[in-house]
């Protein structure tokens, strides 16, 4: 892990630069002011590094986007905490326009949408007095870096908010996000209509091919440089927003080139399983990361802050000295019982029959026994273990003393398989020893991915042999056996079994990898939108504890935040909110 550097400095230069003239009165000719800022090419890299840290502010990766976010709209998890009625609702497909998670996301994706333009308009007002070709190329590679990242934000915000997506060249008329592209300087600028979800996705492509010219042969390697976007990580980005707009032909050539020529290639699975744990960071398989530090002087939830609170909702809860459960931060969420079973988990509960308090003492031995052989063999999926820990199974460290995983901390009902979460936890110490500031990189872009986004373009472009056969790499990581060879575990077609009991992954292999291989780093929401699968998840998954998962049509976009409705006269909300 490396420092991330403090953006405090950076947001107020922001804010500054965003600003006419006329708001400020500059007495201190030393001072900053729009007349001298930016005035060096450091200036910029300043103004860029305000770019990526909003990448982690609290409404994203700071805190909100996974267990206050994508993790409830996928059914990914289920509710330990009950306090929140509008937390509840988000699990239930009934989101509402006042829930303050969604806000917070909101807020802070255009933030970094409107950073992202005060560094292009700053570049441009650099660029004459770039004297140096060092200079020049230098503020090339920044604004390929704030163009990717514009698109990267204005992605997040179609595919949570966008009213549709594009399937079979239809919705595309529907309502997008307001597409801006300059620096707001007054309010009026802010009243701003939605374009449609066409018009977004050709703004974000835009970005993204103009980057991919910018940044082409591009790689970083130096210690504070490697989160930086590479040339690499473009082309896998635009491939896939190729493949959300279902244009195939360019998917296939931009994830090609990644696959074919990029150099990157999966690990293997010891690496594989720890990486999303602070491990093996910025490993073979990574195409971007966001860089994190633990920061213990300030928490993950607050926007100055070097590492992510994510931890502190998904942490696990452990066996205490009273042989009851504890928790190791706040533990509000748990993955939803239903995902064992898709992963292949059918060994029974860990507590004995009749059990009506969650002790240790109480767990069933013979559970234990079926449950470590399970794991030996590989009858049930491996990355069930790479994302979850197993209750009396497993364990974690707390305060350097390794403590065995227990029933989910308030689970009162003594036959839900309540685990906990593995993925972006610390494995060496409680989320509250870090400060809640876990500083664990967020895989962004992997080759994985990569992989599954190819095979499925190749399904539609008349070549499924080689689509089965990047499926079957992915599956044969996990399994431990040589990518590149074919394996036992192979499946045989497209519609082979997989380990899921339903409908929607048991017979479909694209599906069940996407699901099993990227559970629990957000991409599977995403996946239900533009698959359509929202009404076949939400029978699968049921209900949460705070209720029955609902369904109507329109739940796939969220709604716009009351907030926004209120200031922007200009903006419509999505139907059936």
């Amino acid at each position: 892990m490396k420092p991330f550097l403090k953006i405090t400095l950076f947001m107020a230069l922001l804010g500054l630069a965003g600003c006419k003239e006329d708001f400020i009165d500059v007495t201190n000719p030393g001072a900053l002011s729009t007349n001298n800022y930016p005035g060096t090419v450091t200036d910029l890299e300043q103004l860029l590094t305000g770019v990526y840290g909003t990448q982690h502010t609290p409404g994203l990766f700071g805190h909100n986007i996974y267990g206050k976010g994508f993790y409830m709209w996928d059914h990914t998890t289920d509710l330990s905490w009950q306090g929140t009625p509008t937390w509840i609702q988000l699990g239930q497909n009934n989101s509402q326009p006042n829930d303050g998670f969604l806000s917070e996301t909101w807020r802070d994706t255009w933030k970094g949408v409107q950073r992202a333009n005060t560094l292009l308009v700053n570049i441009e007002k650099y660029r004459p007095k770039a004297t140096l070709e060092s200079d020049k190329v230098a503020i090339d590679l920044m604004k390929g870096q704030a163009l990717f990242l514009r698109a990267w934000y204005y992605q997040y915000l179609i595919t949570i908010w966008g009213e549709a997506f594009i399937i079979n060249g239809q919705g595309g008329d529907k309502m997008g996000v307001p597409i801006i592209t300059e620096a707001s300087t007054s309010l009026d600028q802010t009243q701003v209509e939605r374009a449609t979800v066409k018009q977004v996705w050709d703004f974000i492509i835009s970005d993204l091919k103009s980057a991919e010219t910018l940044l082409a042969g591009k790689t970083w390697t130096g210690a504070n440089d490697k989160h930086k976007i590479s040339g690499w990580a473009v082309k896998a980005a635009l491939g896939k927003a190729y493949v959300y707009t279902q244009d195939w032909n360019n998917a296939k050539t931009s994830l090609a080139d990644v696959i074919n020529n990029s150099g990157k290639s999966l690990v293997a699975f010891d690496v594989y399983k720890n990486m999303f744990n602070g491990k093996n960071e910025f490993n073979s398989e990574s195409l971007l990361e966001m860089n994190l530090n633990v920061d213990l002087t300030a928490r993950g939830n607050t926007e100055t802050s070097m590492g992510s609170s994510i931890g502190m909702v998904l942490a696990p809860t452990y066996v205490g000295d009273n042989n009851l459960p504890a928790a190791s931060a706040w533990s509000n969420v748990f993955p939803h019982a239903k995902n064992l079973a898709r992963f292949g988990f059918n060994e029974g509960h860990y507590f004995k029959p009749g059990t009506t308090q969650p002790l240790a003492t109480n767990v069933d031995p013979a559970y234990i026994t079926r449950s470590v052989q399970a794991r030996q063999n590989k009858t049930v999926d491996p990355r069930l273990w790479v994302s979850c820990w197993q209750p009396y199974v497993d364990s974690m460290v707390v305060n350097g003393k390794k403590r065995p995983i227990s029933h989910f901390l308030d689970i009162s009902e003594m036959d839900m398989e309540a685990w906990s979460f593995r993925k972006y936890l610390s494995i060496d110490a409680t989320e509250t020893e870090l400060n809640m500031a876990n500083g664990n990189n967020i895989l962004l872009l992997r080759l994985a991915d990569v992989y599954l986004l190819y095979a499925e373009t190749l399904t539609h472009t008349g070549d499924n042999a080689t689509a089965l056969e990047y499926i079957n790499k992915v599956k044969r990581r996990a399994y431990g056996y040589p990518v590149n060879a074919a394996s036992p575990v192979d499946y045989k077609s497209l519609t082979d079994a997989t380990k899921a009991p339903d409908a929607v992954l048991k017979a479909d292999p694209l599906k069940y990898e996407r699901w099993a291989e990227l559970f629990g780093e957000g991409h599977w929401w995403i996946d239900v939108r533009r698959w359509q699968l929202g009404p076949q998840e939400a029978a699968y998954y049921q209900r949460i504890r705070g209720g029955t998962i609902q369904w109507e049509a329109t739940d796939y976009a969220q709604p716009i935040p009351i907030d926004e409705i209120n200031s922007n006269v200009k903006m419509k909300q999505n139907p059936g909110y």
